[in-house]
């Protein structure tokens, strides 16, 4: 069941920055819907793998939830929905931010990637350059936590969380912000959204699907019923929708626990801190 957390404790003690959280939801919800126009046979990112992605936060936290400033509560919660908003950009930010990130030189040595590759491969940027833009549409008190909502959202993937200039420790006036330990919650958070409801069917229909490579993500993300996370471990309850996928499954288990390792390193070096979960494991259910 889900925990609620870090909402509980916003709106417990800061109602205002609870508000903002509320206020920018409703605004977000149709913009991630725009994934769809880039991806419409991708897994899930509207606002339902958010959502996913702030519980599994919470269940990571567990009791250490209450260890974070408010204003952490407020930066990871307001990351969990927006770390994806790249995915579904207009047209114009693309162009705008293609720009701003400097990716002529990468587009001129891959003459091949199309636009939707680069929303893909560099969606975690584009969502920074997003949340930079429209800080005030989502109604974001300051500078500072502008910053930190855009490195954690950013370090979803790829970044470098061990790098004490973009993932400094931050004062704000509503508490510090360690950037680099958010990261690793969300990263590992973000990482572990791999079960069947990742592809709802309100929003895909499989029967549709004509690429391998789709097929087989979506054929692994149905043969994973659910993923538990307890105080101790990451636990995958698999239920293979045919026993080929079976490679695909312990391909994905891996990578999950190359990401735990690396962000319990990051937790430990970076904020002195523990991560309770120490390995992924694998349940049998029945079909």
């Amino acid at each position: 069941m889900n925990d609620f957390g870090l909402e509980r404790r916003l709106k417990e003690e800061s109602p205002e920055l609870h508000r903002r959280v509320s206020d920018s939801i409703v605004v977000l919800q149709r913009m991630l819907q725009g994934f769809l126009t880039w991806f419409p046979d991708f897994t899930d990112h509207s606002v339902l793998h958010s959502m996913d992605v702030l519980d599994f936060s919470n269940r990571i936290l567990e009791a250490r939830t209450k260890e974070l400033s408010i204003a952490e509560c407020y930066v990871l919660i307001m990351a969990c929905y927006l770390h994806d908003i790249g995915m579904g950009i207009n047209p114009k930010d693309f162009a705008e931010f293609t720009e701003e990130l400097d990716l002529a030189d990468y587009r001129r040595l891959h003459p091949d990637v199309q636009d939707a590759d680069m929303v893909r491969i560099f969606h975690h940027e584009y969502s920074g350059c997003f949340i930079r833009k429209y800080a005030d549409l989502f109604d974001i008190p300051s500078e500072e936590m502008t910053f930190a909502i855009v490195q954690v959202s950013r370090g979803h993937r790829k970044t470098d969380l061990y790098d004490l200039k973009e993932y400094p420790d931050l004062q704000t006036e509503y508490g510090a912000v360690r950037t680099a330990y958010l990261a690793a919650i969300i990263r590992l958070a973000d990482e572990i959204d791999i079960a069947v409801d990742r592809n709802p069917e309100l929003l895909f229909d499989t029967s549709n699907l004509t690429k391998q490579a789709d097929i087989d993500a979506f054929g692994t993300h149905e043969s994973i019923r659910s993923v538990e996370v307890t105080s101790t471990a990451i636990i995958l309850h698999v239920a293979l929708k045919e026993p080929r996928f079976d490679d695909l499954v312990n391909d994905l288990m891996a990578k999950v626990s190359e990401t735990l390792a690396y962000c319990a390193d990051v937790a430990a070096v970076r904020a002195d801190i523990e991560l309770t979960q120490r390995e992924v494991k694998r349940v049998e259910e029945r079909g």
